[in-house]
């Protein structure tokens, strides 16, 4: 499968952005609509055909969500990404686990887990 990165409820002029980050690494963006939200992640990836879908499953906040990239594509395109731009807050990795998920379910998992994360960090502080 081709190298893809999703970018999830994200200004067109964002994605576009990023997206030039990712082509420059042989990385295929594709933007993903706030219709296509409710799909699960394996559809927005084209591992299975678009079903009807949520219709109120949006996420809360701009993500993105990368597929089928080797361990190396992916150490040279986050720091690409992060090159004159604020980062993207919520990242992550298609796998076994989250593919049934749609974009609703991937931001509540991602936001929890970056709550954890801060709430930890500061306790160590």
């Amino acid at each position: 499968m081709q190298p893809l990165m999703l970018c999830i409820h994200m200004s067109r002029e964002r994605a576009l952005r990023l997206s030039f980050a990712a082509l420059s690494q042989g990385v295929t963006p594709r933007m993903v609509e706030p219709a296509q939200e409710g799909h699960t992640l394996a559809a927005l990836c084209g591992l299975e055909p678009m079903k009807p879908a949520a219709t109120d499953a949006q996420a809360g906040e701009e993500m993105l969500v990368f597929a089928f990239l080797e361990d190396q594509q992916l150490e040279r395109l986050l720091p690409a990404l992060r090159s004159g731009m604020p980062p993207v807050r919520l990242k992550a990795v298609l796998t076994m686990d989250n593919r049934g998920w749609n974009c609703a379910q991937l931001y509540r998992e991602l936001s929890g887990e970056a709550a954890a994360f801060a709430a930890r960090s500061c306790r160590l502080s």
